[in-house]
Parts: structure tokens; sequence; C-alpha cells
């Protein structure tokens, strides 16, 4: 019995052929064709995948960025030091021969595609970089030109980041098509059970009793496997990527498909919980951010003043407060966005501290001073005001006599700094410690340096800009305290 299951599936079959002789050849030739074609859709799925997923994140981010480099350098692409990996990261290249590149291996994947879907897929994608091409040629006819940064930048943003965008997602749907093919493999392997099935029943009736009991086993040691391939491609399907295979103690080729079968969806499922992961805590952090910034107590305080007022009939003061409070609000959610230009974000934090300034018109003065040719760039949403409520409620509002906050912000070298400084009470090294503490981790060591938002300030800087950028912290007793942000100058969508 032992040594029945190490023999190979081809050695299985020549027993049954010579007890069954001419039945049996046939059930032989159709078993060989049933594992051929299974083996080879599977693979065809696994190559296309593999072969699309190499440019679903290079592609957008090589051209979009030696495009950019061009645009901000003034430069042509051949006068640029294409094929180099810049300081980011980002291997520059040549856009022209990058999309032909793409547009080889788009063909490649028609011809291989196992969907129908994806052949006509392919065809609109080399259209679009087809587009993608002229627009690039454009932009590089229009570069050296008097007044064209503007209109380049335009295009940079309309145009190539638009079409590199839809680039990337016709890839990702022709991954994620051929990765339901997966149901049409498995319905495709039912029927030729089913076939094999009968005919087998039918050269049961042909035979001998010896071969009958050889088919029998046969059967028992072939599909058995199948059926259980099967079963798990459609949890597969139905997205349980922990589904796996029994250890199969039989050495056929039916035990390869098997381990790799398990190879396959444990690393699918590793790159979906990535997926999964990611999103959670992107989407959780800009929860956090929103709870954190409309705060009920500040709506609260801000209508108890618009009472007062309108009781002391200054109208055109309620006018002004409550114009305030909606310019607040309309930034602070500002149609679902997740970015907002800085000069939105300062028009935020100007809404804020006027407000603020009806509570603390004696204790509170401000000076926002934030260079112009900023205003264009975009930032994730609720950046500066967080910071600017930190220090009003944690430095000026502890201080004797008015206080000062300060919000600047600069281009120095490739990154964007802000720095929103008070001249309030000020921290000493241990209170400093502990709301840098909560900047990196969100843990807060004690209430007085609770710091709205400022974890979560960090936090989101990391995950759109990296590691190496974010919000740092310095202060002293008695002087006050600055928080300082550093995010490049690149706009993130």
């Amino acid at each position: 019995m032992f040594r029945y299951k190490k023999l190979s599936l081809n050695r299985k079959i020549m027993m049954i052929a010579a007890a069954a002789i001419v039945p049996m050849i046939c059930l032989v030739c159709y078993l060989l064709w049933t594992i051929s074609y299974t083996i080879g859709a599977y693979a065809d799925i696994t190559n296309n995948v593999a072969k699309a997923n190499e440019y679903v994140r290079d592609f957008k981010e090589r051209i979009d960025y030696t495009t950019y480099l061009a645009v901000i350098n003034n430069k042509k692409i051949d006068e640029l030091d294409v094929g180099t990996v810049t300081v980011n990261g980002i291997l520059t290249v040549d856009p022209y021969a990058y999309i032909d590149e793409l547009k080889s291996v788009c063909n490649d994947l028609a011809h291989s595609a196992t969907v129908e879907l994806n052949r006509s897929q392919m065809v609109r994608l080399k259209n679009t970089l087809n587009t993608l091409s002229n627009c690039i040629h454009e932009l590089e006819n229009n570069i050296g030109r008097e007044n064209s940064y503007d209109q380049n930048m335009a295009t940079l943003d309309n145009d190539v980041y638009a079409l590199t965008s839809l680039v990337q997602s016709c890839i990702r749907d022709y991954i994620y098509a051929e990765t339901l093919n997966f149901d049409q493999i498995k319905a495709q392997l039912d029927e030729n059970n089913r076939a094999i099935f009968c005919f087998t029943i039918l050269a049961s009736f042909l035979v001998v009793i010896l071969t009958v009991g050889l088919s029998v086993r046969a059967a028992r040691n072939i599909t058995g496997p199948i059926r259980n391939l099967c079963m798990l491609t459609c949890k597969v399907a139905g997205g349980d990527f922990t589904a796996q295979t029994k250890n199969v103690e039989s050495g056929d080729e039916i035990a390869l498909l098997m381990d790799n079968f398990n190879d396959m969806t444990k690393e699918i499922g590793q790159l979906v919980e990535d997926m999964k992961r990611n999103h959670e805590t992107l989407r959780l952090s800009e929860t956090k951010l929103l709870q954190a910034q409309i705060n009920p107590h500040f709506l609260y305080n801000t209508l108890d003043t618009a009472v007062w007022l309108a009781e002391a009939k200054q109208n055109d003061q309620v006018i002004r407060l409550l114009t305030y409070l909606s310019d607040f609000f309309r930034t602070s959610l500002s149609n679902g966005q997740s970015f907002i230009t800085i000069q939105e974000e300062q028009r935020h934090i100007e809404s804020y501290l006027k407000i603020q300034q009806f509570r603390y018109q004696d204790t509170l003065a401000y000076n926002i001073d934030i260079d112009k040719a900023l205003y264009n760039f975009t930032i994730p949403k609720l950046l500066l005001q967080p910071l600017v409520e930190n220090a009003l409620v944690h430095g000026i509002r502890g201080k004797r006599g008015k206080g000062t906050i300060s919000v600047t912000g600069r281009l120095e070298g490739d990154n964007i700094v802000f720095c929103v400084t008070d001249d309030g009470v000020g921290m000493d090294e241990e209170k400093l410690y502990n709301l840098r503490k909560a900047s990196v981790d969100g843990s807060t060591q004690s209430a007085n340096i609770a710091a709205f938002g400022v974890g979560n300030v960090n936090e989101r800087i990391h995950i759109y800009y990296g590691e190496n950028y974010g919000l740092f912290f310095k202060s002293q007793p008695d002087v006050g305290t600055t928080a300082r942000v550093v995010i490049p100058t690149r706009n993130v969508s």
C-alpha cells in the first residue's frame, strides 16, 4: 500500500492500462490532459500576475518622478541623469523607452491572458501609454519656454500623473481579473472530474475484476486530492487565503501541484493582509484626527460666545464669529478629502485663532507668515491646526499677560518647513521628553502634555512621506515652545 502511494502518476496509470488495455489507455490520455490543463492554467495565471506585478508600483513612481525632475530642473529628459537612483530611492528612467518596454509587456500579457476581457484591457492600456508618451513629449517641448513652469506643473498634475495612475489601475484590474479566473479553472476541474468518473465506470464494465479493482484504487488516489484542491480553490476565490492542503504522502504530480498551491495561497494571503493593514492604519489615523479636532467643547464655547454677543446686541460680532466658525468646519470636513492646499490650511488656522480671540482677546495675539509660493502645494488636512491648538491650550493659556502664537512656512532646499511657536509657559526636560514620546507613539504621560493630535500628525507624516520626515519640538520653561514640521515638496494624493 505504501509503495503504491509512492509510485508516480504515470506508473499508476500504466498498471491500469496493463489490465484495461484499450479502455484504460483512453482514460490515461484523458487524465494526462486534465492534469496538464490544470497545471498549465495555474502556471499561466501565476506568470501573468507575476509579470504584471513588476510594473504595478515602479512604473508610476519612476515616470512621475522623472518628469517631475525635468519640470523643476527645467531640463529635457535627455539632459537628466537617467538610470540613477535618487536620494528618495527612486530609479529615474527614460520615459519613452520605459513606456515602449511596458507596451511590449502588454503584448505578451494580452497573448497569454486567460481572461478574454484582459486582452481588450491590454489594448486600452497601450492606447493610454501612447497618450502618456504624447503628453510627456508635449511637456518636453514646453520646457525652457518663458513662463512655462506653472503650465508644466499643471500638465504633470492633470495629465501625466492622471495617466500613470490610469496605467497602474489597468494593470491592477488585469491582475484582479486573472486571479478571479481560478473560479473558472475550478469549474473546469469539476467538469473533468465528472467526466473521469463516468469514463471510469464505463471502463469498469468492460474489464475483468482485476481491472475494476485497480481502477477504483487509482481513482481514489487521483481524484480525491483533486477534489480537495477544488474545494480549496473555492475557498481562495471567496477570500480565504489561509486554506492549505493536507500533507500528501504520495510523491506524484498532484502532490507537487498541492505544494505549489500552498505556496501560492500563502504569498497571495500575505499580500492581501499587508494591503489591509496599510489601509486600516491610514483609516484609523484619519478617524482619530477628525475626532480629536472636532472638539465638542470648542464648539460649545464658541456657540456660548455667540449667544453672549447676541444678548449684548453685538450683531456684527456674532456674524463675524459664526462666519469664522463656518470656515473652520468647512475646512475640517473638506468634502471628505484627505489633502488640502497650504493656503486652505492657513485659512483654517486663521479661522481657529480668530474664534479664540473672541474668548482670549486680552491675552492672545498671533502672527501667520507662510510664503505664498507654497500656497498651491498640498499637505495632509489638519496638519498645523492641532499644533496651534496645543500652543494655545498648553502654552499661552497658562501664561500671565498677553501671549503670541507665530506660524511660519518656508521652503528649505527640497523640504517645506513649518514652525508653530508660542511664548507661553514652556516645558522642562521631563515634559518635553513626554511630548516628544507622545508625538512618536501617541502615548501621553501627563495631562499637561496631552497635545491635541501631535501623535496623529507625526504618524500621518510618516505614512505619507516616510520616516525621514516628521514633527520635532524644542522648549524652554518661561520662554516658550516651538513645534517644527518637516515634509518634502512633493504632492501626495
